[in-house]
């Protein structure tokens, strides 16, 4: 039996002008070498922004509110969420910015402009990546408005029968533009009626219908929802062509022809 020795070309071979081991080894070694220096930058690009987390508790976005101290400040809230630390966190507005520190937890007082504004919260890690979150607010100057009431009940005569038809008006006592602020609607067939938005808690109520008097109570109301229940008295019914003036007259003119007569 024929016994044949196979050798593997050598890097000689096929490369002649490198070492046989060496160069092999030092290609190994740059390879090994690049790969170390570009995986932290690529591990780098993907700590992005998404990293650090901003959850605003305080203001929702769209709120409304009135100052009544000048210059207008807003409170924002909130909490920042980042694995490597936290480097700064700011909050800015259209007239300024101010720091909140670098703690999970923030609370600023940021100053605002009247009317609309755009409140950015902006956090920094200890690997300089950076996150944004932005929410509108709208502010107002001066004390803020009375709440809006709802008022429910039952119009009826003395004996319970229910009044359809009848008119219920709610007139607050603040006014807009010098003109009173009232809500006005009508009972069902069965003397039910509803206001709703009755600004302010102090009311003048009117209850009128033809038929009955009409009745005027001034009530302040405890919750912002309520119920009440209204009594219209029946209108006294008079002799067609005889009222009361016609009657004071009649007395008046059989007084004086008694005294006629006696003289």
């Amino acid at each position: 039996m024929t016994k044949y020795l196979i050798r593997p070309e050598t890097p000689h071979e096929v490369c002649p002008n490198l070492p046989p081991k060496r160069g092999l080894s030092i290609s190994i070694s740059l390879t090994i070498l690049l790969a170390l220096i570009a995986l932290p930058a690529s591990c780098s690009a993907l700590l992005s922004e998404e990293q650090v987390t901003i959850t605003i508790t305080s203001p929702h976005d769209g709120a409304e509110g009135w100052i009544d101290v000048v210059p207008p400040h807003v409170a924002v809230v909130g909490e920042v969420d980042a694995p490597s630390g936290i480097q700064s966190v700011r909050v800015r507005s259209g007239v300024g910015e101010v720091s909140c520190g670098n703690g999970t937890e923030f609370a600023c007082s940021v100053p605002v402009a009247t009317g609309e504004n755009t409140l950015t919260v902006i956090a920094v890690d200890t690997l300089g990546n950076q996150a944004e979150k932005s929410l509108n607010v709208t502010v107002h100057i001066g004390l803020p408005p009375p709440p809006a009431i709802t008022v429910s009940g039952r119009v009826s005569d003395p004996g319970g029968t229910p009044i359809a038809g009848a008119s219920v008006r709610f007139e607050s006592e603040f006014s807009l533009d010098n003109d009173p602020l009232s809500v006005t609607t009508t009972t069902d067939d069965d003397g039910h009626y509803l206001i709703e938005d009755a600004i302010g808690y102090r009311q003048n109520i009117t209850v009128r219908k033809e038929g009955y008097l009409p009745l005027q109570r001034d009530i302040i109301f405890e919750n912002l929802t309520d119920e009440l229940d209204l009594e219209l008295e029946p209108q006294r019914r008079t002799t067609p062509g005889f009222d009361l003036l016609t009657g004071i007259f009649a007395l008046l003119g059989a007084s004086l022809i008694a005294l006629v007569r006696r003289r």
